[in-house]
Parts: structure tokens; C-alpha cells; sequence
């Protein structure tokens, strides 16, 4: 009988440490979210304006806006010197203030599932930038700016209407990921072959008859790239395809 009570409380004891364990790795878990600090947000509120609550803090460095009815975006949107993470996604959004270039400590910018056709050439300012997230507007170009982002890692542009890339997108160095499916592409600019640590190329959709450079077959990095019946691939990409390269076909 007193074994059996000694295994009964050595396992209550057991389960009641395992349940403390949790509420402190859960109380950590709130610490270090919380110790993120200045972050707003402010998703799916309703909103039919940018919130004047956004520049209380001049601090701020996380804003999420996704999911409301924000038709625009304020000039006064260079205030947040601190920004480093701007989501306002999936909103009305028709155009982007030149002031937005002033956010030089911006790191991610998601402007996905707006009205957008064209973006300032401030953009190309932002010079902590590492991703651009920009599908599903209605871009028909890109800024030439582009290429001065030279932190940039990852390029979302997945459904729009880009009839082309400009030219200086080879500037962009650490390029490593870009999604271009679903556009209305003819060719590549040859410069993407400057991409020397692009790994992923997305390409399925993007556009009729589209080709793509021989020069790329150079990109010591370049592992893998979705393409669709109207990609024309040069042969040395299905010679790589042996050695290193995955070409995906939709």
C-alpha cells in the first residue's frame, strides 16, 4: 500500500512540476513577445482611414493594418522614423506618398491585395528594406529605383500586370527570392544575371512567350525555378538541371 501511495504522489509531484514548467515557458513566451515592444495592431478594425493613434508612438517600429478599408496612406507617414515592419495588406490602397522613401529603417513592407498601380520612385530609399511584398495590385511597372535596394532578399509581385522589370533589378545584391507568377512578361531584363545570390526564380503564368536569359545560367546559387509551357528556357538551364538547378513545370 505505501509503494503504491509513494508512485501516486511521486506522480502527482511529477505533473504538478510538468504544469508549473508550463505556465513559466508560457510567461516567458508572453515576456519576450511583449518585449518586442512598440507594436501596434490594428488589423481587420473596420478602418476606412490610417489611424492618427499610429503617430502617438513615435517609437513604433511594428504596424499591422491588414484587412481594413484604408483607401491611402498619410504624407505624414515619414513621422514614424522607427518603422521597421509595415503591414497594410488587403485594403483600398490607390497609391503610395513619396514621403514613404523617409522610412529608412523599414525592413518589411506588405502592400499585397490593394489597387495599387504604380509606386513613387522613393522607394527606392528605403535602404534597410530586405522584402517587398506586392501581389495582387494592378503594377504595371516597377520603380527604377528598384535596383537601390540593396538589402533586398525577398520580391513578391505575384499577380499583377508587369509588362516589365526595369533594368536596374540586377543592382539589387542580395536578391535572393523573387515571385512573379501571373503578369503579363515577355522577357527578362539580362541584368538578373548580376543576381549573384538569387536561389529561386518563380515564373509560372508570368507572362506569354516569356524568356528568359542565358546569362542566368552563370548564378552559382541559382537552385530552383518554376516555369509553365510559355517559358522559353535556354538549353543551359536543362543542362544544369542535371547538377543543381530544379525546374518545376506548371
Amino acid at each position: 500500500m505505501g509503494s503504491i501511495s509513494f508512485h501516486f504522489f511521486g506522480r502527482s509531484m511529477c505533473w504538478s512540476l510538468l504544469v508549473l514548467s508550463l505556465v513559466s515557458c508560457a510567461k516567458l513566451k508572453d515576456f519576450e513577445a511583449s518585449s518586442e515592444g512598440n507594436a501596434l495592431d490594428l488589423s481587420r478594425k473596420g478602418l476606412t482611414k490610417f489611424p492618427d493613434e499610429a503617430f502617438e508612438n513615435k517609437d513604433l517600429k511594428i504596424l499591422r493594418l491588414y484587412g481594413n478599408q484604408i483607401d491611402s496612406i498619410p504624407d505624414r507617414i515619414s513621422e514614424l522614423k522607427n518603422l521597421e515592419k509595415l503591414y497594410i495588406g488587403r485594403n483600398d490602397l490607390k497609391y503610395i506618398p513619396a514621403s514613404i522613401g523617409e522610412l529608412t529603417n523599414l525592413k518589411i513592407l506588405s502592400l499585397q491585395y490593394n489597387e495599387l498601380d504604380s509606386l513613387p520612385e522613393e522607394i527606392g530609399n528605403l535602404a534597410s528594406l530586405e522584402q517587398l511584398w506586392l501581389n495582387q495590385n494592378k503594377l504595371k511597372k516597377l520603380p527604377e529605383s528598384l535596383g537601390e535596394l540593396k538589402k533586398l532578399e525577398i520580391l513578391q509581385a505575384k499577380f499583377n500586370q508587369l509588362d516589365s522589370l526595369p533594368e536596374s533589378i540586377g543592382s539589387c545584391e542580395n536578391l535572393s527570392f523573387i515571385y512573379l507568377n501571373r503578369n503579363n512578361l515577355r522577357k527578362l531584363p539580362v541584368s538578373m544575371a548580376q543576381l549573384s545570390d538569387l536561389k529561386e526564380l518563380y515564373l509560372s503564368g508570368a507572362g506569354p512567350l516569356l524568356d528568359v536569359p542565358e546569362e542566368m545560367c552563370n548564378l552559382r546559387y541559382f537552385e530552383l525555378i518554376e516555369i509553365d509551357r510559355n517559358t522559353a528556357l535556354p538549353a543551359c538551364m536543362y543542362v544544369l538541371q542535371a547538377n543543381r538547378l530544379q525546374i518545376i513545370q506548371n
